[in-house]
């Protein structure tokens, strides 16, 4: 019977410490606006927010990252504790798990008159962990970076051999979303090849088709031109920049998932390495 009296005991704290939690927030909403009738103005306050976490698969528990230790934590581990995370890259050597978080969030309130306007906006981050394995499904080593580090650090693993080399002994054919100036999208395909990058876009009449070699491209990066919603972690927007003008001009921005990220890094891995090859079997 006493345990069940201090039960209640802490659900009635709880209830209470909730009730005036919304009270207080209540209040300071009321006292914001009833400012920004007094001032005829806009008032942006940031404030702490419970945390919530979004994977590739949707809502899930805070990420913890401390069971991963290299030469013992294995796949199988990763792909159980981290499985919300998961990418969907195909590669037996790495796993790419990324995830969103928000703590806080923008309480605004604009007043002119005898009107006002308000609303509350989440900020949210994006988180990225890079795992490589060994031959025996063993963490080689991993790495947590923020989402503007994603084009270096997938460079950087692929630059030291971990990631299954790409097979361009066939075209590769791959479905993006290209991101006009005007802020409009259209489907379109990506095809890889050893000696060509070429592009088709659907029901565009070839106005914006074509076909370059590998050689004209110069960079890949993460843009944040029309991020688009921050809480979804599955996609982003990449921007690739040419040596030369193409039917799309001097770059292109694509809206794509993180699989054909990786893919599109590779290939530029590949060609450049294959071009370097070629140069020093040129000087000799």
């Amino acid at each position: 019977m006493t345990f069940k009296s201090r039960i209640g005991s802490k659900a009635f704290e709880s209830s209470g410490k909730a009730v005036g939690c919304r009270l207080a927030n209540a209040a300071i909403c009321f006292g914001l606006v009833t400012a920004c009738f007094l001032c005829q103005g806009c008032l942006v306050l940031p404030l702490r927010a419970p945390t919530r976490t979004n994977g590739n698969s949707g809502a899930m528990e805070k990420i913890n990252l401390d069971f991963i230790q290299s030469g013992k934590t294995t796949r199988e581990e990763v792909t159980a504790k981290l499985g919300g995370t998961d990418t969907g890259i195909i590669d037996k050597q790495l796993f790419l798990g990324r995830w969103a978080s928000s703590k806080w969030g923008v309480l605004w309130v604009v007043g002119g008159g005898y009107s006002a306007a308000g609303g509350w906006n989440r900020g949210w981050a994006r988180h990225n962990v890079l795992i490589a394995f060994d031959d025996k499904d063993v963490v080689q080593q991993y790495r947590q970076f923020p989402d503007e580090q994603l084009v270096s650090q997938l460079s950087a693993a692929v630059a030291q051999g971990q990631g299954e080399p790409l097979d361009l002994s066939t075209p590769m054919e791959l479905p993006i979303e290209h991101r006009h100036s005007s802020g409009r999208t259209s489907s379109g395909t990506f095809i890889l090849a050893a000696d060509s990058f070429e592009f088709r876009e659907e029901d565009g009449e070839g106005k914006h088709d074509f076909k370059i070699s590998p050689k004209q491209i110069k960079e890949l990066s993460l843009t944040s031109i029309g991020h688009g919603d921050k809480s979804d972690p599955r996609f982003m927007n990449q921007t690739i920049h040419f040596t030369e003008k193409t039917k799309v001009g001097g770059k292109m921005t694509i809206r794509v998932n993180v699989p054909t990220v990786l893919i599109l890094v590779k290939y530029l891995a590949q060609i450049r390495s294959s071009l370097h090859v070629d140069s020093l079997e040129a000087k000799r």
